[in-house]
């Protein structure tokens, strides 16, 4: 199978920030080149190391991000070195970089200046909080993105300080934005005569914002008054063996949730009429006062855990266990899967064990090479010629760079709909096929007075922007003839559905290949291949239980939560969309579409690579870092004045220890051991006690500013109405959108995180009301007459 990307070049010019991004696009096939100074790249000197000794070819993280890349040498402080850049540029697709806003400018590497060198690069610029934003000189890294982005404020026990996400969320975020935006901007770029290029802007604090439109959506805030809080959208219980689950209860599950209940002597007043009680609880932050987590949680407690999951998946309700690696080892599912696997590692010498490429689904068994040595590639990089197609400097960036992509949408709930949310974001036209009979469940939930309305609710704005909802009954014939004439007019089709639920509702690949050879088929269920799971319904944050990240995050003495979002659905849709969109170039080519398979465990999994990659060698779990890190310290969350109001701060070396010192006077610790990395890292327990008693009485915003004056990495840890109404990088982030059915009714929805430098923001449009768009999809795109389309309402096929 040949690669996506094969005629593609990365210049990868980024810290730990984006190099995500640049494995994605390498594990596509693309060439990317990493630029590196002569002391190397920031993820070679970042711990942990292989057996704990440091060198540019010994960090997990460099192993196992910078794997399938090329590296070379370039002095960009040197005249030569900006030359020799200037010159790759030149004939390159697209530089992903990670300077301060200005610093590739001051250069002479601005966009601007690579731009008249080559009219079609693809530029795409990571930093903390955007390149012209108020805060656009703050420093960050994960802990201090995570902060401002909100995510800390729902991570972790109540009790607790808000706790630092595991394998650096933030970073996963915007490298996972920036591949998607490169694939947008090269699709772009190469439907547009004269070839044009693009800057894209991507804040680490917007991108790690997208992780929370469930958990955080600005409607608990606009409706409700609501400020979403640990441990929010988390979900583990223990059971009687000392094992840890996650589950829900369907409402068509009840009667048999009930049945188990009385089977274990669980005092309980419900009857299967009490259903709605799923619904109880306010919005999905708040999903642990439901009372029938309660009552899961006393089931839990009185069976052992495989017997418990047994049971719930008999009963068809979302089911997986909380795992860490030893017990990952031990479970079939991995065991069968092909999740991980050696690769030999000559400059280590020994094999390195991988997990499966998140792009694993686009590219099946595409092997994984390992990560290059400081300059491996320099002379056969420099002295390769390489040229690009012509280009027209005066030829501009569409505003939708999609348009002219066509969707057929089966997707419903999340990590779907927000994938082609993406797609429809940008320019493609998204035909959300659904039921009126069997409704998505973001058509039926909850809003404030108690009360249900098919288009009102927050998620299904927030998943929905911009789509044509076409309703048909697919258990008709007729209506699944209406599909395969859409497949034939599209160039994607799309669903989430649980593994092998589209063929079996009559649309196995085979058969849409034959209606339109070019068609790419994308599947993104909660677990793919043939394992014994593949069966089962699954919800984001139990699939992040299951991949062994719970056991990543938090302090040692608390349950395995895991962070207070539900992970891989917001993780996912970046991969599947730049998964689509590099089928879609290879179908340019080749004139031949494809199907896809994005198992959202096993890609969720392969974000935590390096920390398996180092379990596997040192055959130890990772300890629970609460919010240490190794490379930084402080680093860690503080309590400021107010009630549950935090600063996050980040001290990255001696320097910027002696300044914070210097802030605190005579708050500082004054042993001369805390002058050095290893010996503040040998009392932590001290140092953050210093420092929280220096904090708590002072200003989270006030403080943070201060110290980012004296350049030191700090954010206020913001909740929901801090995003919405104080920060002012966040202000300009919500949009208002209203249904026509209840045109009064606010509706608070998020913006995209990609952003073309240049052109306007982005006015997202609403969600579609439930079968809004019959009449355009089958009369305008396929050309029925208003008699054949008046017969099948008659007849029930338009549902």
């Amino acid at each position: 199978m040949a690669d996506l990307l094969a005629d593609t070049r990365v210049l990868d010019l980024t810290n730990a920030s984006g190099a995500l991004a640049g494995r994605i696009l390498a594990d596509l096939g693309a060439d990317v080149v990493m630029v590196e100074p002569p002391e190397g790249g920031e993820s070679r000197r970042l711990a942990p190391f292989v057996d704990d000794e440091p060198g540019p070819e010994r960090s997990y993280r460099h192993l196992y991000f910078n794997a399938n890349k090329r590296s070379i040498v370039l002095d960009l402080q040197d005249e030569a070195g900006r030359e020799q850049l200037k010159q790759l540029a030149a004939t390159s697709d697209v530089l992903l970089e990670t300077g301060a806003p200005g610093a590739m400018a001051a250069a002479g590497l601005g966009y601007e200046e690579l731009r008249a060198i080559n009219p079609s690069l693809i530029n795409v610029s990571i930093t903390p909080f955007g390149q012209d934003a108020e805060w656009a000189d703050w420093k960050a890294n994960d802990l201090v993105a995570s902060a401002a982005a909100g995510l800390l404020q729902v991570s972790g026990e109540r009790e607790d300080p808000p706790t630092h996400g595991p394998a650096f969320p933030a970073y996963t975020m915007s490298g996972l934005a920036a591949a998607t935006g490169a694939l947008i901007a090269l699709w772009g770029r190469d439907r547009t005569p004269g070839r044009p290029g693009a800057q894209l802007d991507i804040s680490m604090q917007e991108a790690t914002s997208f992780a929370l439109v469930q958990t955080a959506n600005p409607c608990a805030w606009t409706w409700l008054q609501e400020i979403p809080v640990r441990p929010a959208l988390s979900q583990t219980v223990e059971c009687g063996d000392g094992k840890w689950v996650g589950f829900n209860v369907r409402a068509q599950g009840m009667a048999e949730f009930i049945e188990l209940l009385n089977d274990a002597g669980i005092d309980h007043d419900y009857t299967p009429d009490d259903w709605e009680l799923v619904h109880q609880g306010g919005m999905s932050w708040n999903h642990l006062n439901n009372p029938l987590q309660w009552k899961g949680a006393e089931l839990a407690a009185r069976l052992p855990r495989d017997e418990l999951l047994e049971k719930m998946w008999a009963m068809r309700s979302a089911a997986m266990p909380t795992l860490d690696f030893p017990q990952m080892l031990e479970t079939e599912h991995f065991q069968v899967s092909g999740q991980f696997f050696e690769v030999e590692d000559e400059l280590i010498d020994r094999p390195l064990e991988f997990s499966r490429s998140p792009m694993e689904g686009a590219l099946p068994g595409r092997p994984i090479r390992r990560a290059p040595s400081l300059g491996e590639d320099t002379e056969n990089v420099l002295a390769g010629e390489r040229s690009l197609p012509a280009s027209d400097a005066a030829a501009e960036m569409p505003f939708r760079p999609l348009e002219g992509v066509k969707i057929v949408d089966f997707t419903w709930v999340a990590a779907g709909p927000l994938t082609t949310r993406i797609l429809s974001n940008f320019g493609a036209e998204v035909w959300k096929v659904e039921s009126g009979v069997r409704p998505d469940p973001l058509r039926v939930t909850w809003l404030p007075g108690d009360r249900r309305h098919s288009d009102i609710g927050d998620l299904l704005n927030e998943s929905n922007t911009g789509k044509r909802s076409v309703t048909l009954d697919l258990t008709k014939e007729s209506a699944r003839n209406l599909v395969r004439e859409l497949v034939a007019k599209a160039d994607v089709v799309m669903n989430n559905y649980t593994a092998g639920k589209l063929a079996e509702m009559g649309f196995p690949y085979e058969e849409l290949r034959k209606i339109n050879p070019k068609i790419v088929l994308l599947h993104l269920p909660g677990v793919g291949g043939d394992t014994p799971w593949v069966k089962h319904r699954t919800l984001g944050n139990l699939l992040m239980a299951a991949s062994g990240q719970n056991y990543l995050m938090g302090f040692p003495d608390r349950p395995p939560r895991g962070m207070g979002i539900a992970y891989p659905d917001f993780t996912s849709p970046h991969l599947a969309a730049t998964s689509i969109l590099a089928a879609l170039r290879e179908v340019q080519r080749t004139g031949e579409g494809r199907e896809i398979t994005l198992g959202q465990l096993s890609a969720t999994v392969s974000l935590f690579g390096a920390e398996w990659m180092r379990f596997r060698h040192t055959k130890q779990q990772p300890p629970r870092p609460g919010n240490r890190d190794p490379n930084y310290c402080p680093h860690g969350v503080y309590r400021c004045r107010g009630e549950d109001q935090w600063v996050a701060l980040a001290i990255s070396s001696d320097d910027e220890w002696q300044m914070l010192a210097g802030l605190m006077a005579d708050s500082a610790p004054e042993a001369a051991t805390f002058a050095t990395l290893e010996g503040r890292r040998a009392d932590e327990d001290a140092l953050d006690a210093a420092i929280e008693s220096w904090t708590q009485d002072q200003d989270k915003w006030e403080l943070a500013a201060t110290l980012q004056a004296h350049g030191i990495a700090a954010a206020p840890v913001e909740n929901l109405p801090d995003m919405m109404k104080r920060d002012p990088q966040m202000v300009a982030h919500y949009q208002m959108v209203h249904q026509p059915s209840e045109p009064d009714f606010d509706i608070s929805i998020d913006a995209d995180a990609m952003h073309f430098v240049g052109q306007p923001e982005r006015v997202l449009e609403r969600a579609p009301m439930l079968g809004e768009h019959n009449e355009y999809v089958l009369r305008e795109v396929l050309g029925l007459s208003e008699k054949e389309f008046d017969e099948l309402v008659v007849e029930g096929v338009i549902a």
